[in-house]
């Protein structure tokens, strides 16, 4: 009304012809507001006005019944997010901590946890785990420092790595413990399953607590952030698929792992890439399984299960391993279609196809020093 009353001063004309709308007087019926809105200068600036004022009643009963304070533990939104509580705007907005950025009405908030109450702790402990699990992670060199022991002098694997493997293959060796021995002599024959354009780190027998210990962490510093992998050995005596085309129980017993260790990652995230300097380590990073002799067929139907799952778990031979480490020998600049997909998805937030990239994948671009990742991709 004001504004109408100035509207020749203020050189701002307020136009009439507006009406209440009926999803003002359903507001007013969801408040219990027996005295309904009315128009005086029958603008749309007034019909807003009165929906601010009915909005205002809203979200000072919510603030009166929920009370919301900062470091509350609160679940919000439609799909029942929780976060921690970070501020209250003057408009009774509530702001969360972490990122991405949340703010929510009070009216859709609800108090899971108060600062003073016992399970507070464990609360903001689930809230981290899940905020850590969720992040986007950048290149720092600094928060890799602890690892520095594990970053390979080169990423190309060297002949000797390559006959070795080849003769350990071809001599009929069944059990996994030499394969396990002659990858941790030799760790740059895991280089190829990540994009390492800035540093690649293999880290063998990492403990995750008291109970899972993976093979292998391999970790691929490029431009976009930390690219991580699970690796899970099995003896390549075993077959990857059953002859019904489902997957070998090693086959399975190897994914069960990548997932456990992934299961441990939900609830122990913080504690990873602190307390064990695993920065950017989640429970989304990629797994990859090696086991049997080549089988393209069955490596290609098995790991199309597996992402078809959403699970992200690769199931490749020791036969792939060994083509990329000599691809890799030849071309500094190699990356295997594992590797790609996996760096794509830190890009734009999805995985390719994981039959999408040839087998035999080659990039042909300059000194590995000045690698720009989109070239990579």
């Amino acid at each position: 009304m004001l504004k109408a009353g100035l509207s020749k001063v203020l050189f701002d004309p307020v136009r009439g012809g507006a009406e209440i709308p009926d999803s003002l007087t359903e507001l007013e019926d969801e408040l219990g507001i027996t005295a309904r809105a009315y128009l005086i200068t029958d603008s749309r600036a007034e019909v807003s006005a009165w929906f601010a004022a009915r909005y205002m009643v809203m979200t000072a009963r919510a603030l009166r019944d929920v009370m919301p304070e900062p470091g509350d533990v609160v679940r919000f939104g439609w799909a029942g997010e929780k976060r921690v509580i970070s501020s209250i705007g003057p408009d009774g907005c509530v702001y969360m901590k972490g990122r991405p950025t949340r703010r929510s009405w009070p009216n859709h908030v609800e108090v899971v946890e108060r600062v003073a109450d016992p399970g507070y702790p464990a609360a903001v402990r689930e809230i981290d785990a899940i905020l850590r699990n969720q992040a986007t992670y950048t290149s720092n060199f600094a928060k890799l420092a602890e690892l520095r022991s594990f970053a390979l002098d080169t990423h190309v694997p060297s002949p000797e790595a390559i006959r070795s493997l080849e003769e350990l293959l071809e001599s009929g060796v069944t059990d996994e413990e030499p394969f396990q021995k002659l990858v941790t002599r030799y760790p740059a024959l895991l280089a190829s399953t990540v994009v390492g354009g800035w540093k690649t780190f293999v880290i063998p027998k990492q403990r995750l607590g008291s109970e899972y210990v993976p093979d292998f962490l391999v970790l691929g510093l490029n431009s976009v952030g930390p690219e991580w992998v699970t690796v899970e050995l099995e003896a390549p005596r075993h077959k990857i698929l059953n002859q019904d085309g489902s997957l070998s129980g090693p086959t399975r017993q190897g994914v069960k792992q990548v997932q456990d260790w992934r299961e441990w990652l939900t609830s122990h995230v913080a504690y990873a890439q602190t307390g064990l300097h695993l920065y950017g380590l989640t429970n989304k990073a990629p797994g990859l399984v090696i086991i049997g002799r080549d089988d393209p067929k069955a490596e290609r139907d098995a790991s199309r299960a597996q992402w078809e799952e959403g699970q992200r778990i690769a199931i490749h031979s020791w036969d792939w391993l060994l083509r990329h480490a000599r691809n890799l020998s030849d071309s500094a600049v190699h990356v295997s279609g594992f590797a790609r997909e996996n760096a794509a998805s830190l890009v734009d937030g999805g995985g390719i196809d994981a039959n999408s990239m040839p087998e035999e994948d080659r990039v042909e671009i300059g000194d590995e020093a000045s690698v720009d990742f989109e070239d990579l991709l």
